[in-house]
């Protein structure tokens, strides 16, 4: 009986635990602006760039899903890897 008892006073304090989390928001929309001085620059200098977007190299004839995610940062590169266009969605 004395066992019952401290396994529900155990279940009883580790409900009473506390947690906290650590989300990292994107932002809800992307703004491709400043990211225009991209252009003309091999893709490869974008290997650990740290954006606050969801970052999304599209190659030519590369296959991409067609949802548009506002949070997402699009850059468009030509045959050679040079960035052509930087967009959002």
């Amino acid at each position: 009986m004395k066992y019952i008892a401290f396994i529900v006073a155990g279940l009883t304090l580790a409900a009473c635990e506390t947690t906290t989390r650590t989300t990292v928001v994107a932002p809800a929309t992307c703004e491709a602006g400043p990211y225009q001085t991209w252009i003309g620059k091999d893709s490869a200098s974008l290997s650990g760039m740290q954006t606050p977007y969801t970052l999304r190299i599209i190659r030519p004839n590369q296959p991409v899903t067609l949802d548009f995610n506002p949070s997402r940062l699009n850059v468009e590169t030509d045959a050679k890897g040079v960035i052509t266009a930087v967009r959002c969605g």
